[in-house]
């Protein structure tokens, strides 16, 4: 009993000294430190599960603060969805990038505390490769995702409501329960996506390729 105790107190303290430098990297002023403070929190993950909260706390707060920020008009005309704001960069930073995928990676995500939801409202995301992605119950309220790869994505129940989703690739997402409602759809791409009980009200859904309304 007291080898494991010895044994378990010795690796709490390496996974907390990894944390730390981890955080500390991410923090640096060079994107490829911050980089590896990414990697890091994701390694610390696959060897200690109990800690993808706290780093899914880290890397959200990461990608909320490194990525910009995308506001809609307060008041569009007639309340039509917006047009797609071209003033920002069409892809995104590539610690951005590396944030988004270890942050939805569904292996990661089976080890948070449900109550942890992903909060990306607002974001300019534009650009972004989300293959697969798990964003179940995520928070993309007038989220930026033109031309973002989110084909195979786990979409359930997320809320897209004015979200612009321009040329995005939505093939074979999980649309089941989401809202989308007066989200921009133009030219995007949904062929074998699961639209079941999907909010489309108000949609813009001009040019949507493979659109296949499930009751």
């Amino acid at each position: 009993m007291y080898t494991i105790r010895n044994y378990r107190l010795t690796r709490r303290g390496q996974v907390t000294d990894r944390f730390t430098k981890a955080l500390e990297r991410l923090g640096s002023d060079q994107r490829y430190l911050r980089i590896g403070g990414v990697l890091a929190l994701e390694q610390i993950v696959q060897d200690a599960p109990e800690q993808a909260t706290h780093a899914a706390q880290v890397l959200g707060r990461f990608v909320r603060d490194r990525a910009p920020t995308h506001q809609h008009p307060t008041n569009p005309p007639n309340g039509e969805p917006t047009t797609t704001d071209t003033s920002l960069l069409t892809s995104l930073e590539a610690d951005v990038q590396v944030a988004l995928t270890a942050l939805t990676r569904p292996g990661s995500r089976t080890h948070v505390d449900d109550r942890e939801k992903l909060y990306f409202a607002i974001l300019h995301l534009a650009g972004a490769v989300l293959v697969r992605a798990d964003l179940t119950d995520a928070l993309l309220t007038r989220t930026n995702f033109t031309r973002a790869d989110l084909s195979g994505a786990d979409l359930t129940s997320a809320f897209l409501r004015r979200a612009d989703l321009t040329h995005a690739f939505l093939d074979g997402a999980n649309l089941t329960g989401a809202n989308l409602a007066k989200a921009n759809l133009t030219g995007a791409s949904l062929r074998g996506a699961d639209l079941t009980r999907t909010d489309l009200s108000g949609a813009n859904l001009t040019d949507v390729r493979g659109l296949r309304r499930s009751k």
